[in-house]
């Protein structure tokens, strides 16, 4: 038989295991959505290069309210291509379909047409209902066998631009966006084929444009697409990651058609580079949710694939990862499980929480220097499980044993000094002990009246909402509640322990009680059973303090005059119209400025000057 004290780190070492080997054999399936959610908070953590071959142009609400009627056209468009033109960029590429309106002869379109014929000009495409034609023209592709293609890229049909328009462009590129489940854009296909026409993304083919490289070679298995001596590495369902741009990025790279066409643009901010038309209004371009905007123009998204590219910076999640994430899962797993075994609570968490900043801190080293994407969210819960399991087993018992003593110790003693044996376990009985404390009696105002129109369980109720947050605010103050006594709390400080300044602090928690009693008043469900005020009476002295009680119940509570001129004061809020009454040693003592409200008499004590401060 297993002795008891290795069972904590056995089943620590049990859990590692199964949750290695769950990791293993889940693979991509286990905590997709968690895993996609750190790797957009990793990718958008850690710096991306920027390329300066990337221009995007805007048709955005300045531009429209430039134009006459505030309507930017096609003769608008074809005016923009020219300018662009003459500032001689390798190559335009447009985020719009112009897929209606097609008559060839129409003098926007001619302009159009002549302005796309001037210069190389990508016209892109989205998934539509059309299967009756290719969209052209088809860009070349060399094939490297052998080669798998893979099922995500085949697609039934497209919406295109017009065919004239088509004519005059040198290629056509695929430019809808798929989001992940959640709707997040994170990935783009490298390529869509339509019957044996393969064609590039837009930001696939703009990178390969402004990279100035010559066809592309598709091959391999899983299939890989070269651009030259540059390798576009692409996930096993031949999609393509790319690092989103923040905000201040995409503003660096975009400017308006407004200005581009008002000739405010210097022509090298143009020239050479590969410019992306599209639009930020939501009635024009696709806004969709990538990992850095809620709402990212597609033009934009397209712009980021492109960046990805041309910095060699395409985050990757290579599924040949999962057999060492779940080895060293099951290591760090393991070690944590030891460290929470052997060593202090406090030590063997401050270990499991180093090890889950490693694994997070060794995930992101691993991103900066490869742009590999690794598991940390996978293999941290297997080293926080196994931490707690290991944990949990290891101090059950000593748990156990403790909630039975205080449990059970609480029935004769307020439960602060129960905790005072149980943490401090060398103290001896509270007996006799005489000391300075400061005692707040509270009473709730017409409880008798109260508890004669409400029925036990409602009154029970609203009794359990009072002295729950009553009480909080004695054990907040550093106070201890002594007593629970019909509806009245009496209370002490600087007792059982020494508590500085415990007459400030007894003021200032009656103070708070007064607030809070106040607005509990106005609750609903107060209001409607017509809940009395609470006075509250306040004094200090020196009394005896400890256990009380021999053979049966004991009593921990205190006796002297200073407790019983508090209960007095509590009483006298009644005829002062008060809600607080401070006796004098209180008044004396505090640094709390109060207010006298002269001397009365009270039963037992004669003539006592008395104060207040509400």
């Amino acid at each position: 038989m297993i002795a008891k004290k290795y069972r904590p780190l056995i089943a620590g070492l049990v859990a590692s295991l199964a949750g290695a080997l769950a990791l293993f054999s889940l693979g991509e399936t286990a905590l997709e959505q968690q895993r996609e959610y750190y790797f957009d908070a990793l990718t958008q953590t850690v710096p991306a290069l920027q390329s300066d071959r990337i221009v995007v142009v805007d048709i955005d609400r300045k531009a429209f309210q430039s134009v006459p009627d505030k309507d930017w056209t096609r003769a608008q468009t074809a005016a923009l291509i020219e300018q662009l033109a003459a500032a001689k960029p390798t190559a335009i590429a447009f985020d719009f379909i112009f897929s209606t309106d097609c008559a060839a002869d129409e003098p926007a379109n001619a302009a159009l047409a002549s302005a796309i014929g001037k210069t190389p000009t990508i016209l892109g495409f989205l998934i539509g209902e059309a299967t009756d034609g290719a969209p052209h023209p088809v860009p070349a592709l060399a094939l490297q066998r052998p080669v798998s293609i893979p099922d995500l890229w085949f697609i039934d049909g497209t919406e295109s631009s017009c065919a004239f328009l088509q004519d005059k462009a040198t290629a056509a590129a695929a430019a809808f966006l798929v989001g992940d489940e959640d709707a997040v854009v994170r990935r783009v296909q490298a390529y869509a084929i339509l019957g044996n026409a393969a064609y590039p993304s837009l930001g696939v083919e703009a990178a390969r444009l402004a990279a100035g490289a010559r066809a592309p070679v598709l091959g391999g298995n899983p299939a890989w697409v070269r651009h030259d001596s540059r390798i576009l590495r692409l996930d096993d369902d031949g999609s393509l990651r790319f690092v989103a741009s923040s905000a201040d990025t995409v503003g660096a790279r975009t400017f308006s058609a407004a200005d581009v066409v008002g000739g405010r643009v210097p022509a090298d901010r143009i020239a050479g580079k590969v410019v992306l038309i599209g639009s930020s209004l939501p009635n024009l371009g696709g806004l969709r949710t990538s990992a850095s905007m809620t709402l990212e123009p597609s033009v934009q998204i397209h712009a980021d694939v492109a960046n990805s590219i041309l910095t060699d910076h395409i985050p990757m999640r290579d599924t040949g990862l999962i057999p060492i994430e779940a080895g060293l899962a099951f290591a760090a797993g393991a070690a944590a499980a030891l460290a929470a075994a052997r060593l202090r609570p406090l030590w063997g968490a401050m270990a499991g929480l180093g090890l889950v900043g490693l694994v997070f801190g060794a995930s992101a080293l691993l991103y900066m220097q490869t742009a590999l994407l690794s598991d940390a969210v996978g293999v941290s819960l297997i080293v926080a499980t196994a931490a707690l399991v290991t944990g949990l087993l290891q101090f059950a018992h000593v748990r156990r044993a403790e909630a039975t003593a205080r449990q059970r110790f609480a029935q004769y003693l307020p439960q602060s000094v129960v905790s005072r044996y149980i943490d401090n376990p060398d103290l001896g009985r509270v007996a006799g002990e005489e000391r300075q404390v400061t005692a707040v009696f509270t009473d709730i105002e017409g409880f008798s009246t109260l508890s004669k129109r409400l029925g036990p369980h409602d009154l029970v109720k609203l009794l359990d909402v009072y002295y729950t947050e009553v009480n909080a605010l004695v054990a907040r103050h550093g106070g201890m509640v002594d007593k629970v006594v019909g509806d009245a709390v009496h209370a002490l400080f600087n007792a059982p322990d020494d508590l500085d300044h415990h007459v400030d602090k007894a003021l200032a928690c009656a103070d708070e009680i007064r607030t809070l009693t106040e607005e509990m008043r106005r609750r609903p469900t107060f209001v409607e059973q017509e809940f009395g005020r609470t006075r509250i009476g306040i004094e200090t002295g020196m009394v005896v303090l400890g256990e009380v009680g021999v053979g049966g119940k004991l009593d921990y509570t205190a006796h002297g005059d200073s407790m019983n001129l508090a209960a007095r004061l509590q009483d006298a809020n009644k005829f002062l119209g008060t809600h607080i009454c401070v006796g004098p040693q209180a008044a004396r003592e505090t640094t709390r400025p109060l207010r006298a409200i002269g001397s009365h008499e009270i039963r037992g004590f004669g003539q006592v000057e008395l104060f207040t401060f509400d």
